[in-house]
């Protein structure tokens, strides 16, 4: 009995002491210095090219503090200005459309609303390197699971070492796991309530919908230090197999930016801040190095950015992906099998369940004419009847089946 009596006030000791060791950290006022945050990419295609202002905010904020009225213009080395307007709080877009063109050079300048300007340095326009194809291979992560990683090829037209960087916009198909070609139709919605079944419209589908996602990760690649100036087999998107955005048809359309060194390095050292990993390095956002500085030595955040892009797209179908079945065509289909069967048209106390219960279900399906309640129906969530919580259920302009 003492020695268990022992166990425990050693274990009680310990313990005491442990918690001892930890300090609170006390987290005192901080200084807050509002910085420009600058998003400015310019490439070689001809369009109407976009600016992005904003302001740095402190630690606590959510939101966004866009830099409103200022400024903005790109002047080239033979003194061609491109002057832009602003279409939004902090958005502004070239009045005119324009390209960067090769052995060129272009200066942004910026000035805003209380005074301050702000200039890059002068950037040229990289050479241009082509996607030559877009493909899918089966390979195993870290941890031994199968996943989808899309990979691109690219070839440059000058054979010289090159750095890169990618983006890409993904669309899937998905299925609804419940759907009715039918709808409950509200013709009345006071007393007397009354409702009818009708055929859906053609812009409700046909039970299926096309999501769409952007890359939010910074993927970058350099052929610099190769024999050849080519990207072979790079990986940019890694999706598990039991995804259900490849669990019917997918698509990806791929950014390659050809970068200079300078842009390079600056996104090199903007993935790392970024990554949680290294929250607290000694690697601050303010010292990032930018090519964009202000007269009055303020200090700026971002990068004026000079491109060239190339793009494709490609599909897949998930038997070109893989045989495998492991997977589900929709979300959360696990909830689907429940229901509502046959709620009132009204109750006693003259309201209608079925009326309330239009805002989160739809129509299910029902044992024929006349409406209810002479005939039983059911209701299922609209999470499960239909999938325009994932996209739009119309394809969209660019989508081959």
């Amino acid at each position: 009995m003492l020695l268990k009596k022992n166990k425990y006030f050693y274990f009680t000791l310990i313990t005491l002491l442990l918690i001892s060791c930890v300090e609170p950290i006390e987290i005192k006022n901080i200084s807050f210095e509002s910085n420009l945050v600058v998003r400015a990419l310019i490439t070689n295609e001809l369009k109407v090219h976009t600016i992005k202002l904003s302001n740095t905010t402190e630690i606590d904020s959510t939101g966004i503090r866009p830099e409103r009225n200022a400024t903005i213009s790109i002047i080239d080395d033979s003194n061609i200005v491109y002057k832009f307007e602003e279409t939004n709080e902090g958005t502004y877009e070239s009045i005119n459309k324009f390209k960067a063109e090769p052995n060129k050079s272009y200066t942004l300048s910026i000035q805003t609303e209380n005074g301050v300007e702000y200039t890059s340095t002068p950037e040229k326009l990289p050479s241009i390197a082509q996607i030559e194809n877009i493909f899918i291979e089966i390979e195993e992560n870290n941890l031994g699971e199968k996943q989808a990683v899309v990979k691109s090829n690219s070839f440059s037209l000058n054979n010289e070492g090159q750095y890169y960087r990618y983006e890409y916009e993904e669309t899937f198909k998905v299925k609804a796991p419940l759907w009715s070609y039918l709808k409950i139709l509200v013709i009345s919605d006071t007393p007397p309530y009354e409702f009818d079944i009708v055929p859906k419209d053609p812009e409700d589908g046909i039970g299926f919908c096309y999501g769409t996602r952007k890359s939010k990760n910074i993927v970058l690649t350099e052929t610099k230090t190769l024999s050849e100036d080519k990207v072979l087999n790079f990986p940019v998107r890694h999706i598990s197999l039991d995804n259900y955005i490849i669990g019917i048809r997918y698509s990806i359309l791929l950014k390659q930016y050809v970068i200079n060194k300078n842009t390079y390095d600056y996104y090199q050292l903007l993935n790392k801040f970024s990554n949680p990993e290294n929250i607290f390095s000694q690697i601050q956002v303010g010292n990032i190095p930018s090519n964009i500085s202000s007269i009055s030595d303020k200090k700026v955040i971002g990068f004026f950015e000079i491109s060239s892009i190339s793009t494709k797209r490609n599909f897949f179908n998930r038997n070109e992906i893989t045989t495998e079945n492991s997977y589900i065509n929709y979300q959360k289909t696990n909830t689907c099998a429940q229901g509502i069967v046959q709620p009132k048209l009204v109750n006693s106390l003259g309201q209608s369940p079925l009326l309330s219960l239009l805002s989160n279900y739809v129509f299910l399906g029902y044992a024929g004419p006349p409406f209810p309640p002479d005939k039983p129906y059911i209701l299922a969530t609209k999470e499960c009847g239909t999938c325009t919580s994932i996209g739009p259920p119309i394809k969209p302009s660019f989508w081959i089946d």
